[in-house]
């Protein structure tokens, strides 16, 4: 996994105080109110979830290191949100209910 840190804002000076304290001189920090927009991004701090072959793999709001490991998880499993979740529970759910039990099945 590669980390690769966006923001926008006018004042770069600003950006770049932030990135020598927090010591991310060898992670690229990009400065970009366009790329927010194209990931529609409406709050920081966010997260994009992009894969090898570039496909958007998940993406969220990243308030703690928690909403991190759920974003990984979400590329992991391939499922790229709660809602996709809880659908696939709810469709393996009925699919189960409609299988014929042994003793309803008649010759």
């Amino acid at each position: 996994m590669r980390l690769i840190l966006a923001s926008d804002g006018d004042e770069i000076s600003s950006h770049q105080s932030y990135s020598q304290d927090m010591n991310l001189n060898d992670t690229p920090y990009l400065l970009s109110e366009e790329l927010g927009r194209t990931f529609e991004v409406s709050k920081l701090p966010f997260a994009v979830l992009i894969a090898a072959d570039g496909t958007l793999r998940g993406k969220g709001l990243v308030n703690t290191r928690e909403h991190m490991e759920s974003l990984i998880e979400s590329m992991d499993s391939r499922i790229t949100s709660v809602q996709e979740y809880i659908g696939n529970l709810e469709s393996a759910a009925a699919n189960v209910d409609e299988t014929p039990k042994a003793m309803e099945t008649t010759s």
